[in-house]
């Protein structure tokens, strides 16, 4: 049987991506133990009982290669390592999510964690691989944890949560992420109104040697180091202009240059308190 014809499951997972109601659909004989891991992965983000999938991603685990192959050349999701099947899945997702919600609102490459007390959240833009991961896992604790990938901002300055499951490396120099449960690590989902209090750059520097310094960035500065690290922004009306007004409405940008996430505690205290 080829990928083209292999049997679809009857239980389709259906997951939300900040509003974006995402379906998995998944086929092959391995099938089951997809189905079997996404409601745990995903436990922070489910879509309403009886949700139809907005966009689809359409994955193939299959024990024969030749399926594999055939799978990925019509574009499904598919790997033999299981867990590798699992990260690129978590990628596509997040990618189905963001194409579906382009024009509509702020899409920042970001990690995002909240006060619960308040709602008030900050959000830390860096580029991939340069630990917006870790400092959710290890900032997010006492806190919400909104998302450590993509964080959506409304006009008003509402956040979407997305909540996904972190993508932790195996080791650091690796490419190769395990897919992880938020409450695995001791994280917990927002169960109430987000709102944006505090943007920041992250600069890790393995070499500093100091307190984590921040600097206020000019707006034009700050739309600069923001621009390549938003989704979607041509798609947007007057997207510099909102991006601008943002900026300012938060006070500024903040650049963080630090050495460990653990260093950061403390600036993210000021900035949207702390959990008592």
């Amino acid at each position: 049987m080829t990928a083209v014809e292999l049997e679809t499951s009857s239980r389709p997972t259906v997951v939300d991506a900040f509003g974006v109601h995402v379906e998995v659909s998944v086929r092959g004989d391995r099938a089951s133990q997809v189905l079997d891991r996404l409601p745990l992965l995903w436990e922070f983000c489910p879509a309403p009982a009886g949700a139809t999938g907005e966009v689809t991603v359409e994955v193939v685990f299959d024990s024969d290669p030749q399926a594999w192959l055939l799978a990925e050349a019509q574009g499904a999701v598919s790997r033999l390592d299981f867990e590798d099947l699992l990260q690129v899945l978590t990628q596509r997702i997040t990618l189905s999510a963001i194409d579906a919600r382009a024009g509509e609102c702020l899409m920042l490459h970001a990690a995002c964690i909240a006060d619960p007390r308040t709602g008030d959240a900050a959000a830390f833009v860096a580029r991939g691989g340069t630990g917006k991961t870790t400092l959710a896992r290890t900032l997010g604790r006492d806190r919400w944890y909104v998302t450590d990938e993509t964080t959506v901002v409304l006009e008003d300055g509402t956040v979407l949560p997305y909540p996904k499951p972190l993508s932790i490396r195996r080791d650091p120099d690796s490419l190769f992420k395990d897919e992880t449960p938020p409450s695995a690590v001791g994280l917990v989902a927002p169960t109430g109104r987000v709102q944006l209090a505090a943007l920041c750059l992250l600069e890790r520097d393995p070499g500093h040697r100091r307190e984590p310094t921040v600097e206020t960035l000019p707006t034009l500065d700050a739309l600069v180091a923001l621009v390549p690290q938003t989704s979607h922004l041509p798609e947007m009306a007057r997207p510099l202009q909102r991006l601008a007004a943002l900026c300012e409405s938060l006070g500024g940008v903040h650049r963080i240059t630090y050495r460990e996430s653990a260093d950061v505690a403390g600036l993210v205290d000021e900035l949207i308190g702390v959990a008592s």
